[in-house]
This record gives structure tokens, C-alpha cells and sequence, in this order.
């Protein structure tokens, strides 16, 4: 085992979500035990919001950090500044204003750990997994969040007493969204936006109807 003050690692997706006026920024910061395939341990974890209203230039996210007081704030605003740049360019259905997600991994120390097996890779959920996703939840209405510190879709950042969308949540987690914010969100890629908690695909759903039988 060693320890590392390595250079954080920055994963940005561009989104355009029903409802944002303005450029929003949201990003989960963790600190990691890490091996050479993956992430062995979450050491913390945190969420900040930027609106970064003078656009996504290197330097407006650097200052914007820098007031966070995220560490590599000026590295990771150039880098993020970067991304966003380079999505907006190649996919021409993104627009401004956008919602970037942004997940920094600090990599705090590195251990040697035996890799699984047989890797999943990272893939979005399918549209089947969506609609039994759907079919599975009753309508939620913003009063059955009362007793919870949900009041707000952390995704397009709106009060679910402000709109009249339809509300859902992870199955695993249970985090709760907007359902058509987070439909869009697990087309891309099939984690919660809060805590990467995935929602089970078709293949290893079959796979657990087996282990259940045996």
C-alpha cells in the first residue's frame, strides 16, 4: 500500500433539462482508495452548485471553486471548462443554458487489490429498463415528501411543489427526481445522480431471478 497526492480525475456530462434558464453546475467531490481497475473505498463525499452566470470559461469556474474552496480549483476549472467546451461542439443537440454534471475523484491512496472477474461496463439504461422503471412506481405528489428533505429535484434544481412533473426515485437509493429529468439523465448513464447507485439492467435482473430459484 502507498499513499498519493495525485492529480484529481474530473468526469463532466452536458445535459440541456427541461426548465433551466441558466447554466448549472453540480458537482460531487470524493475522496478515494483507489487500485489500478477501480474504486475500492469512498472516503467522503460532497455536492456543490455553481451557476456560473458569466459562462463556462476557465476562468469564472476556477473562481468560482477557488470560493468553494475546492482544492486544484484552477486545474479543475481549465479542465472542466475544457469538457464542457468539447460536448457542446461534437453533439449538436446540446445548447446553452446547459446542467453539467461533474464527479472530481481525489485519489488519496492506492492499494493493491485483486480485479473482478468480469468487469460491467458503464452504459446507459436501456428504454425497457425506463418503462418498467415507470410501471413499477406509483405517482408521488410533492405532499408525500413532507416528512423527508426532499423539496427540490436536485437535477434541474426545482421545487417539486413547483411544478406539476411527474416525481420519482431510484429504486435503490431512493432519491427522488423529477421522472422526465431523470429519464434523460439514465439515457446517458445509468447511476443516480447523487450517490451513483445504479438501477439493476435486464441481464442481471435474470440473473438474480436465477440465484433466487437455485
Amino acid at each position: 500500500m502507498k499513499t498519493e497526492s495525485d492529480t484529481p480525475k474530473a468526469y463532466t456530462l452536458v445535459a440541456n433539462l427541461p426548465k433551466i434558464f441558466t447554466n448549472t453546475v453540480e458537482i460531487l467531490l470524493q475522496e478515494l482508495i483507489q487500485d489500478e481497475t477501480g474504486v475500492v473505498q469512498v472516503l467522503t463525499s460532497d455536492n456543490i452548485n455553481l451557476n456560473p452566470s458569466g459562462g463556462f470559461t476557465p476562468h469564472h469556474l476556477s473562481r468560482l471553486l477557488r470560493d468553494e474552496q475546492v482544492p486544484e480549483s484552477q486545474f479543475l476549472g481549465q479542465n472542466i471548462a475544457l469538457d464542457i467546451s468539447r460536448e457542446l461542439a461534437n453533439e449538436n443537440s446540446l445548447r446553452e443554458p446547459a446542467f453539467v454534471f461533474v464527479t472530481v475523484n481525489f485519489i488519496r491512496e492506492t492499494r493493491l487489490v485483486f480485479p473482478p472477474d468480469e468487469p460491467t461496463p458503464s452504459r446507459g439504461a436501456s428504454g425497457e429498463v425506463l418503462q418498467r422503471l415507470a410501471d413499477e412506481q406509483r405517482r408521488m405528489e410533492p405532499m408525500d415528501l413532507k416528512e423527508t428533505s426532499d423539496i427540490k429535484c436536485s437535477i434541474c434544481i426545482e421545487d417539486f411543489s413547483d411544478s406539476h412533473e411527474s416525481i420519482i426515485w431510484m429504486p435503490q437509493c431512493k432519491h427522488v427526481f423529477h421522472q422526465g429529468c431523470l429519464f434523460e439523465w439514465l439515457s446517458r448513464q445509468n447511476s443516480c445522480p447523487l450517490c451513483r447507485s445504479t438501477v439493476p439492467m435486464e441481464d442481471q435482473e435474470a440473473e438474480n431471478q436465477i440465484m433466487d430459484c437455485s
